[in-house]
């Protein structure tokens, strides 16, 4: 059974402005693809960051809690950030090779790490260029300048040039969303791959891609993890109801319910008088959860409501035989 390679404990990240990420606690599986998903701001980049201390460059933001590596919390400052990034490598949305060759590009990790001999050097050069579905390409123009590449090309060097120093984790913060479908293909084809092998952190604004690649699935919001799990049981079963409208790719209405009303014992149209007698005693803008036992009432108490001027935040099924109808009152 894989067990966890990370754990992440009470992690908060905060700047000037405010909180970016608000007590995250779970644990990263070993050799597994974990994507976090959420819409734009919802705190992706700046957590995959925090694992590689990439956020040492972010003037302002400061990380508390812990994220245990290997026994070792890595947001402690004693820690060897040079080793760290050694051991958890990142791709970034945009490909930035070095300014020298395809060659030395990958090169360069393993001599700054000590791999003098040309023999050695040239099989990690071919191996992880393997590993990056590039060696076919690109084995007859390792003295070509990386920026000659396609940006795809690019991309997939930059996997290759972290897969040079042998890491443990990589991280992908969105490393398809500036590549064309062909090239987003190919990098999704080695994540598969490198997934047997590897743990892999990625975050995606693409519901089909985590669907698609994922093991594992991060749900944040707003800098708040919602829920986290295997993937099959979170995009099937997701347990709140904010992941499966994200899922759905619904609009989701956060609400607090000011008042309940119970008309299971009612029929119609007695049940219609209760609940426009509720709303009538609420202000405007609060919020209302009716529970009802008949189809008959989830179809038409929400008909008679809207006629009146009044949002229905949702209806849904609660039990076998009961529904909830959940209304703000707007008129």
């Amino acid at each position: 059974m894989t067990g966890e390679i990370i754990r992440v404990e009470g992690l908060t990240v905060g700047a000037r402005e405010g909180v970016l990420l608000k007590d995250i606690s779970l644990e990263i599986p070993e050799r597994k693809i974990v994507c976090v998903i959420g819409p734009s701001g919802s705190g992706k980049t700046i957590f995959l960051r925090c694992f590689n201390r990439f956020i040492d460059f972010n003037e302002g933001l400061k990380a508390r809690g812990r994220i245990m590596f290997e026994g070792v919390n890595i947001l402690d400052d004693s820690v060897d950030v040079t080793e760290l990034r050694t051991k958890v490598g990142m791709i970034t949305q945009k490909p930035s090779p070095l300014p020298m060759s395809v060659y030395d590009n990958v090169a360069y990790g393993p001599r700054i790490h000590g791999v003098g001999d040309k023999a050695a050097l040239d099989g990690i050069v071919k191996e992880s260029l393997s590993h990056a579905a590039l060696w076919d390409e690109l084995k007859n123009r390792l003295g070509e300048p990386a920026a000659r590449l396609s940006i795809g090309q690019q991309q997939r060097l930059s996997l290759a040039r972290l897969l040079a120093v042998k890491p443990k984790v990589l991280l992908c913060d969105e490393a398809t969303s500036a590549l064309d479908p062909v090239s987003s293909r190919k990098i999704e084809d080695q994540i598969m791959k490198l997934g047997r092998d590897y743990t892999i952190i990625m975050s995606t604004h693409n519901i089909h891609q985590a669907k698609r690649l994922a093991d594992h699935v991060i749900y944040l919001y707003l800098g708040s993890l919602i829920e986290h799990g295997p993937a099959k049981e979170l995009f099937h079963n997701p347990k709140h109801e904010r992941t499966k409208a994200y899922i759905k790719g619904e609009y989701y209405e956060d609400y607090t319910v000011d008042q309940e009303l119970d008309l299971r014992e009612y029929g119609t149209p007695v049940n219609f008088l209760k609940v426009k007698e509720a709303i009538d005693g609420l202000r405007q803008e609060q919020v209302l959860r009716v529970v009802v036992n008949t189809r008959e009432a989830l179809r038409d108490l929400p008909r008679g409501l809207e006629t009146d001027g009044h949002k229905i935040i949702h209806r849904k099924q609660i039990s076998e035989h009961d529904w909830e109808i959940v209304v703000r009152k707007t008129e």
